[in-house]
C-alpha cells in the first residue's frame, strides 16, 4: 500500500532528522535484523552436539565397544565443559 505524496514527504523529512541527530540510531534501524540471534544459533548447536554424543555413547553401549562409549562420553563432557566455560567468560566480564 502506496502513502500519498503528502504523507511521503513527511516521513523522508522525519527519517532524515533522526538521521542527523543520532546517525548510530540510524544506521542501526536502516540495516535488516539477523534472522536468529547468534546466542541462540549456538546455544542450538551445543544442544544438537550433546544429543549427538548421547547417541554415539548408546550406539557403544549397543555394540559393547569401550572406545566408542569414550568417544561419546568426551563429546558430552566437552559441550558440558565448553558450556560452563561460555557462562563463566560472561559473568565474568
Amino acid at each position: 500500500m502506496r502513502l500519498p505524496d503528502r504523507e511521503q514527504q513527511e516521513l523522508d523529512e522525519i527519517e532524515r532528522h533522526l538521521a542527523e541527530d543520532d546517525p548510530k540510531l540510524a544506521a542501526k534501524l536502516t540495516r535488516p535484523a539477523p534472522r536468529v540471534p547468534r546466542r541462540i544459533m549456538v546455544v542450538a548447536g551445543m544442544l544438537l552436539l550433546h544429543v549427538a554424543g548421547l547417541v554415539v555413547v548408546m550406539a557403544g553401549v549397543t555394540l559393547s565397544s569401550v572406545a566408542v562409549i569414550a568417544v561419546g562420553a568426551c563429546v558430552v563432557l566437552g559441550v558440558f565443559a565448553w558450556f560452563a566455560l561460555r557462562v563463566w567468560r560472561e559473568h565474568r566480564e
